[in-house]
C-alpha cells in the first residue's frame, strides 16, 4: 500500500522526511522483522514507543507514526493519537474499513463476556451461518480455532484478523469488547450491528482509578460512532444512566426490560424459562445451568432478534443445541459421590453469581478454593473474601496468577474481608484443589474458581503450563492408583 493512500485522508500534524513509497507491513513492536514497515511509537503506562524507534528502524521500520517527531532518518507521520491513528491504517490496510457482507456484535461487560460469545457463535452456527468470534478463550475463523491472545487484539492483528474471516466467507464477526479495548482505541474503526452490556461491576480500577472511570468507559460504546443498535441488561444498576447518555436504538432485557424474564425453572442439567417481548410470551429450554446464564442467553435472544432473526426461530435453535463455554459453570463428569465445578469468576459479583446458581442445586457442602490476580485491582480481594465466606461451607483460599507480588500478600488482602472461621489457607493452588476433594463428603461441590480454562499460572515474570482441569483428573488418577496398590 502506498504512504500516500495512507495519509490521504489522515488528521495529522506534520510530516517528516516525507517520500511516497510502499508499506508493506504494520507493527507497534519494535522487535518484529519487518519488510518496508511502519512503525507505531506508542506511549504505554510504562514504555515509550517513541524510545525504541531506532530498534524498529534495524528491523525495517521505513516510517513512524509518532505524536512528536525524533531524530531519525525516516518518514514520520505526527498525529494527535497514535493509538487512534493505527486502528484507522489498520483497517486501511486492511481493507476492513467498508465491509457491507459482514455484521459485528460486540459484546462488553465485566462479567458474562465470553459466556454469550460463545452462546452466539453456537446459535449462529447451528442455524448454518459462517461465524468468526474473538475473545479471551480463543478465535475461531469458522471451525478452525486460533490460540487466545488478549481479550479483544491490538488493531493490527484484530484487522488481519477481520479480513481473514472475510477471505473464508465469515458472515457474522462475534466479539468480546474489553473496557480496554474501548480505552485504548482498538474498536474505533469497527461499526457495530448492534452492542451488548452484561454489568458493569467492581474491576480493573488498577487502570481506570476508579468506578466513575469505568462505567463511563463502558458507555462511550453505546454511541453512533461504534454501533447501530443497544442491547443492555436493565437489571443492572447502571443500565439506566447508559441508556440516557447513549445516542443508540436500545433494547433492555431483564426482570424489567424489553425482553422481561419472568420465570426460571432450574434442573440439574438444564434449564427452561420464560420471558415476554412485545406482549407475546416464549418459552426457552438450555442446556446451560445458573440464572446469570439465563441473562447472557437472553441477551444472546436480543442481539440476535436485533439483527433480524426471528425469536421462535431462535429458540427452535437452542433447544436443540448443546452450549458449552471452556472454563465457565463446567460441572466435571467424575467417577465419584462429589461434583466438581470449574468457572473463571475473578469478581465479586462474578463469584456471587456462581456461588448463588449453586446454592439452588441439590447439594449439601459448598466447598470453594480461589484466589486473586496479582499486579492487578486490589480493592475487590476483601470484596471476594466476603462474598465465598458468606456463601461457602468451606473455603480454601490459594494463588491464581500472582505475577510479580508476593502470593501471600495477595491472600493477606482477601482474608481481610473475611469474617467467618470457615478459612483455610493453601498458598500452592494445586495442594488447595487436592486437599478440597480429600475433604470432599457425599453430595458436596468442590467449586474452584478464578482460573476456568487457562493453561497456565503466571508467576514473577513467566507462565508456568498448568490446569485446573488436569489437577482434578490427575488426582483421581493416582487415587486410583492407591485403589489398585491396596
Amino acid at each position: 500500500m502506498k504512504l500516500y493512500d495512507i495519509i490521504s485522508n489522515l488528521k495529522f500534524i506534520g510530516i517528516k522526511n516525507y517520500q511516497d513509497m510502499d508499506i508493506d507491513s504494520l507493527t507497534c513492536d519494535s522487535k518484529e522483522k519487518l519488510c518496508n514497515g511502519l512503525y507505531f511509537c506508542i506511549k504505554g503506562t510504562k514504555i515509550d514507543g517513541h524510545e525504541f524507534a531506532e530498534e524498529s528502524i534495524k528491523n525495517g521500520a521505513i516510517c513512524l507514526v509518532v505524536d512528536h517527531f525524533i531524530d531519525v532518518p525516516v518518514a514520520q507521520i505526527m498525529v494527535e493519537n497514535v493509538r487512534s491513528c493505527m486502528s484507522y491504517i489498520s483497517s486501511l490496510f486492511f481493507k476492513t474499513n467498508k465491509l457491507e457482507n459482514m455484521k459485528f456484535i460486540g459484546i462488553t461487560g465485566t462479567n458474562g463476556k465470553t459466556t454469550t460469545t460463545y452462546i452466539l457463535r453456537e446459535i449462529l452456527t447451528s442455524m448454518n451461518k459462517s461465524v468468526g468470534m474473538i475473545g479471551t478463550e480463543g478465535i475461531y475463523i469458522k471451525n478452525l480455532m486460533l490460540p487466545p491472545a488478549l481479550t479483544t487484539p491490538d488493531p493490527i492483528f484484530l484487522h488481519k484478523l477481520i479480513s481473514d474471516m472475510v477471505d473464508n466467507g465469515c458472515e457474522y464477526c462475534v466479539m468480546e469488547v474489553s473496557a480496554h479495548a474501548i480505552a485504548l482505541n482498538k474498536i474505533d474503526d469497527i461499526k457495530y450491528d448492534v452492542v451488548g452490556l452484561s454489568n458493569i461491576t467492581n474491576d480493573h480500577l488498577d487502570f481506570f482509578i476508579n468506578m466513575e472511570n469505568y462505567i463511563k468507559c463502558k458507555a462511550s460504546l453505546f454511541d453512533i460512532k461504534h454501533a447501530k443498535n443497544g442491547v443492555v441488561n436493565i437489571d443492572d444498576k447502571n443500565s439506566k444512566e447508559i441508556i440516557k447518555k447513549s445516542t443508540l436504538d436500545i433494547k433492555t432485557y431483564g426482570k424489567d426490560g424489553d425482553f422481561k424474564l419472568i420465570e426460571i425453572n432450574q434442573q440439574v442439567s438444564s434449564t427452561e424459562f420464560k420471558f415476554i417481548y412485545k406482549n407475546h410470551e416464549y418459552k426457552c429450554v438450555t442446556n446451560l445451568i445458573g440464572e446469570y446464564n439465563i441473562h447472557n442467553l437472553l441477551m444472546a435472544i436480543a442481539c440476535l432478534n436485533t439483527i433480524g432473526f426471528d425469536i421462535k426461530e431462535i429458540l427452535k435453535v437452542i433447544k436443540t443445541t448443546k452450549i458449552v463455554v471452556p472454563g465457565r459453570f463446567n460441572i466435571l463428569n467424575l467417577q465419584t459421590n462429589f461434583d466438581v465445578l470449574i468457572d473463571y469468576a475473578h469478581t465479586p459479583d462474578g463469584m456471587k453469581n456462581v456461588l448463588m446458581s449453586v446454592k439452588k442445586l441439590p447439594v449439601e457442602r459448598i466447598i470453594t478454593i480461589f484466589g486473586c490476580g496479582g499486579d492487578r485491582d486490589r480493592t475487590k480481594r476483601p470484596m471476594m473474601g466476603k462474598v465465598a465466606t458468606e456463601l461457602s461451607d468451606i473455603v480454601i483460599v490459594t494463588s491464581d496468577n500472582p505475577r510479580s507480588e508476593n502470593p501471600d500478600i495477595i491472600i493477606d488482602d482477601i482474608v481481610k474481608g473475611m469474617e467467618k472461621k470457615n478459612i483455610i489457607r493453601i498458598t500452592d493452588r494445586r495442594s488447595a484443589i487436592e486437599y478440597a476433594m480429600s475433604i470432599a463428603k457425599k453430595g458436596d461441590i468442590v467449586l474452584i474458581l478464578g482460573k476456568g480454562a487457562e493453561n497456565y499460572q503466571e508467576i514473577n515474570g513467566m507462565k508456568i503450563p498448568y490446569s485446573d482441569y488436569d489437577t482434578v483428573d490427575n488426582y483421581f488418577k493416582y487415587k486410583e492408583k492407591d485403589i489398585i496398590k491396596a
